[in-house]
């Protein structure tokens, strides 16, 4: 039996499994168990057949719910972008672009491979929309033009997608001695950050908060 005829089971959040009635599973299910995986394993961990394994599935009844696995690595990437909150509103610009990628930070580094993958995901998922819009926003009404903007926002995503890089393969070679290794992380990331914001304080602006 599969899930689509009702024996399949998953594993729920108490470690117990659990039987899928006819038609309950849903995509929402599928990227909810492979965010499990990545979180175990990473993203190069994933494949079709570890899903089908989570959800207690075949691998057929998996490719139901996600055409390829390409499509599934999009939908992980942006459910993990999901996790990011948008900018606080009740601060100033560059409190909010600092609060934002330093929160970025955080989510991406508990999914080892997703900022990679980001890199050539496809475009337009609907986090990751839901980010620019909100980054946009912030800019516009800070006085910066939309060119400037898109730029900023690309420069800070390369630091914040390298730095998340550069940590996770320095924590996965932390069994060689050899391996270089930095304790100050954090520190480094807030520099980039600041630097990266007082550039942006020098450009023109449009009247707007300061």
């Amino acid at each position: 039996m599969t899930a689509e005829t009702g024996d399949a089971k998953a594993a729920t959040t108490d470690g117990a499994r659990r039987s899928w009635r006819y038609g309950e599973l849903t995509r929402d299910h599928v990227v909810e168990a492979a965010l499990s995986l990545v979180l175990r394993d990473g993203l190069d961990g994933l494949s079709m057949r570890k899903l089908a394994d989570e959800l207690d599935i075949s691998s057929m009844n998996a490719y139901y719910h996600v055409p390829n696995k390409r499509a599934l690595l999009d939908l992980v990437a942006d459910s993990v972008l999901g996790q990011v909150p948008s900018p606080p509103v009740d601060l100033v610009w560059d409190e909010q672009v600092r609060n934002f990628f330093e929160g970025g930070r955080t989510v991406l580094l508990r999914y080892p491979g997703v900022a990679n993958h980001l890199l050539v995901r496809r475009i337009g998922l609907p986090n990751e929309t839901r980010l620019y819009l909100a980054l946009t926003n912030v800019f516009s009404v800070a006085g910066f033009p939309r060119e400037a903007s898109d730029q900023a926002q690309r420069v800070l995503t390369y630091l914040l997608f390298g730095a998340v890089t550069s940590e996770l393969a320095t924590i996965g070679a932390d069994e060689n001695d050899n391996a270089m290794a930095f304790a100050d992380d954090d520190e480094v990331f807030r520099f980039g950050l600041d630097l990266m914001i007082e550039g942006l304080r020098s450009l023109p602006r449009t009247a707007g908060p300061r």
